[in-house]
């Protein structure tokens, strides 16, 4: 009788335990990720989830600034991720970013420490969620910051996965999309005059297309594409507006640096762009 009392004396303790340690859990329970970004050497979020990839176009954002495509040494540049998708409450993300040689390049800042965090696995330096950062219903964005490096690294690619999980605590049924967004250095004083006098080129990678937009009270009229050797591979006339897009995936281009020539009412203009 003795013993009795005491295993009941345990088992009661026991649970008191249980329901002190459960209620002390955490609501967030989004694990923290590690090198998951999709960069090469590593996967992505279906490493861990058996998720398709890319399976459709979401609405997705990866904003680099002010949709730029390159980077000036030093700057710092402010980086929005997000992913809208109905009837889900659970999402992920991680990026990174590296050179050429896939050695991390830039430093990643902190905009807000509740959503987001910075690690360093395997000698590459990311930015993910945070548990508590992965929670929200419907749609979900996260902030953060990239401070370019203080001198020329050329090409940098930022790598960026992203999970919209159906929250069953389970490790399938969910889904992973990636994206990757190739920064050149802004080394041409080119560049610099033509920003000066309002061309705007804006590529996106969700739709494959590139946006002009004219300069002041200019009228776009043609638009060419050359490669770096100088063949024309795009040639587009009669537009007569000052905002137009390019349907990348109507033409036969591969990837790589080209030259973009834009001609208006008043001058002709021209600038690099790379394709990934």
């Amino acid at each position: 009788m003795k013993n009795f009392r005491y295993l009941i004396f345990a088992i009661c303790a026991l649970i008191i335990v249980l329901s002190f340690t459960y209620n002390l859990a955490s609501p967030c329970d989004s694990p923290l990720v590690g090198d998951h970004s999709g960069a090469p050497g590593e996967t992505n979020c279906s490493g861990c989830h058996s998720a398709p990839v890319n399976p459709n176009i979401p609405e997705l954002t990866f904003e680099f600034g002010n949709n730029e495509i390159s980077y000036m040494p030093g700057k710092t540049y402010n980086i929005k991720v997000g992913i809208k998708r109905f009837g889900h409450d659970k999402f992920g993300f991680v990026c990174s970013s590296l050179d050429t040689l896939n050695s991390s390049k830039g430093v990643f800042l902190i905009s807000n420490t509740a959503t987001t965090r910075k690690y360093t696995l395997g000698g590459r330096n990311y930015i993910s969620h945070t548990p508590c950062g992965a929670d929200s219903a419907n749609q979900i964005s996260w902030t953060y910051q990239w401070t370019a490096p203080t001198t020329n690294k050329g090409a940098i690619k930022l790598y960026m996965s992203m999970l919209v999980a159906n929250h069953d605590h389970a490790l399938t049924g969910d889904t992973t999309y990636t994206r990757v967004l190739t920064l050149l250095p802004s080394m041409n004083t080119e560049i610099n005059i033509l920003r000066e006098r309002e061309l705007k080129i804006y590529l996106s990678q969700i739709d494959n297309s590139i946006s002009i937009e004219g300069i002041r009270d200019e009228d776009i009229k043609q638009i060419f594409i050359y490669s770096i050797g100088g063949k024309n591979l795009i040639e587009i006339d009669n537009i007569n507006s000052k905002i137009y897009t390019i349907k990348l995936n109507e033409y036969i281009i591969s990837k790589g640096l080209f030259v973009i020539k834009v001609n208006t009412n008043k001058g002709a203009y021209s600038e690099k762009i790379f394709l990934n």
